[in-house]
């Protein structure tokens, strides 16, 4: 794992943590000129990363590292935690330790759901899809549209094609199995939760993060699907993030 940072460290700090099978860059790199007001922190997981190929053994390894990496460099102060997708799904449990401080929280799509039966067809599809793109072989549209959205082509434009398919089953037997720590209850800072409205799993986490962060307000981009909004409208985007974190 690595962290890469940009600006001022005596601005407030934003910590991004990236979804499975992309990388700090794909996701957040378009972000990186509209948020020179603030110090942001890049993080590369482990089996994302391009300069340490290796593999994502354990999320709990992934959570005790990010915030090893707070406590010591931040003295355990976060101003803004924000995560997608899978990186989502490493703040809730960030913020359910208690452990470090955090003033405000971005969810993007998070997956904090237990799937049951329908993770095993989830993790194939990732698998499949993954080792498609790694190929250069089309995907097939019904697959993308039922997985990420409609016409979604983001999703493939932000894949770390270096992952392997170890990461990727121990990244889903995590998420598509979560199961939501009681401590979440005692977080009560701002939360921001964003979706497109053509997300099914974020749909159902939405529900359940609901139960134990009363204070989290939701937003739906309308005709998006999974990373959509933030691979294709970077400004808009950043835009919005500043209008939560200076609120």
């Amino acid at each position: 794992m690595k962290f890469v940072t940009y600006g001022n460290k005596d601005n407030k700090s934003l910590l991004f943590i990236h979804g499975l099978a992309s990388s700090a860059n794909l996701c957040f790199g378009g972000l990186l000129p509209y948020l020179k007001d603030y110090y942001v922190i890049l993080v590369e997981l482990d089996g994302h990363c391009p300069s340490d190929e290796n593999d994502l053994n354990s999320m709990g390894e992934e959570i005790s590292k990010i915030e090893n990496y707070i406590l010591k460099n931040l003295k355990g102060n976060l101003y803004g935690l924000c995560g997608f997708s899978m990186g989502g799904t490493l703040a809730v449990d960030l913020i359910s330790r208690g452990n470090i401080c955090v003033e405000k929280v971005l969810l993007d799509a998070p997956i904090t759901a237990e799937l049951g039966w329908k993770a095993y067809p989830y993790t194939q599809a990732f698998i499949i899809g993954t080792t498609m793109i790694k190929k250069s072989i089309s995907i097939p549209k019904f697959m993308i549209d039922w997985l990420m959205g409609k016409d979604n082509d983001s999703v493939i434009e932000m894949t770390y094609k270096k992952i392997s398919k170890k990461s990727i089953k121990n990244v889903c037997k995590y998420i598509f199995h979560y199961q939501i720590n009681e401590n979440l209850r005692n977080f009560h800072k701002p939360v921001l939760f964003w979706r497109g409205r053509q997300e099914q799993v974020p749909e159902i986490s939405q529900d359940n993060l609901m139960k134990y962060l009363p204070q989290m307000k939701v937003e739906i981009f309308e005709g998006m699907g999974h990373g959509q909004y933030l691979h294709e409208h970077p400004a808009a985007y950043a835009e919005k993030l500043k209008v939560f974190f200076n609120d």
